[in-house]
């Protein structure tokens, strides 16, 4: 080889190099990391959740700037279960992009699943910071959950009118108010939401029993009775329905 060929080639070569770092390569990665984040996607609608990790894993890779790759992982390794790796993938995402509310939104929950309920709540109220967050509801109900749980019935109710000034018929949100209402011994309002929640969503079990509880509390054993036994009707396996027949061995004792 002359010594002019050797520089024409290593020239091609150079420019070779140069086309692999440039703009046409970047483009070319983000194309690929696309491809993958959508087959990542159509495996989590599907419920694959070993391909989608492996495939949405390939795309945060090779475009590990885009915060919605980040997001759809952390949502992937939530549904797995590997809430660590979820909490890293999602602080990633709301870092690059602070308005993702969704994002924050399995933020929080990955944290309920670890108990770590002050960064739960961190989380759900960033989410909720966000005016034209979409999708509210359930950061709503997540966080009246968390202060029901750690007996904060108060703060409860508080989150819990706030969705429903929201979301008149959420039947969700009747429901969860009136059993934070049953906690706090207001058996009045406790049980017109939960005959609210119960006339929205007629067919599940749980609305029925915490409304015969409260029927029953409030002295209207007939009422209560009816309530308790459509309970068991619905679904007469599991906890629930071991509570609705305790409650009603008392009323028929």
């Amino acid at each position: 080889m002359t010594p002019w060929t050797r520089l024409a080639v290593l020239g091609l070569l150079v420019g070779a190099l140069t086309a692999c770092t440039g703009p046409e390569a970047d483009l070319a990665r983000q194309e690929s990391a696309r491809s993958h984040y959508d087959i990542g996607l159509g495996a989590l609608a599907e419920n694959n959740l070993k391909k989608a990790i492996g495939e949405l894993q390939i795309a945060v890779n090779e475009d590990p700037r885009n915060p919605r790759m980040h997001y759809a992982l952390g949502n992937a390794y939530l549904r797995n279960r590997q809430f660590d790796e979820a909490i890293a993938s999602l602080k990633q995402a709301v870092e690059m992009n602070p308005r993702l509310s969704d994002a924050y939104n399995d933020l929080g929950a990955a944290y309920v699943q670890k108990q770590q309920w002050d960064l739960a709540i961190d989380a759900y109220r960033k989410a909720l910071a966000n005016p034209q967050y979409l999708n509210p509801e359930q950061a709503y109900l997540s966080l009246g959950n968390i202060y029901y749980v750690r007996g904060q019935y108060d703060r409860a109710a508080e989150e819990f009118r706030k969705l429903l000034d929201l979301f008149p018929q959420s039947a969700d949100a009747h429901f969860f108010l009136g059993r934070t209402l049953l906690a706090l011994g207001n058996l009045a309002e406790a049980r017109e939401q939960l005959e609210r929640a119960v006339k929205l969503e007629s067919g599940i079990p749980i609305f029925h029993l915490e409304l015969g509880v409260a029927l029953l509390r409030s002295g209207q054993r007939d009422a209560a009775r009816q309530s308790l036994q459509r309970a068991l009707d619905l679904n007469p396996v599991g906890p629930e329905a071991e509570q609705a027949r305790r409650y009603l061995r008392q009323l028929n004792y």
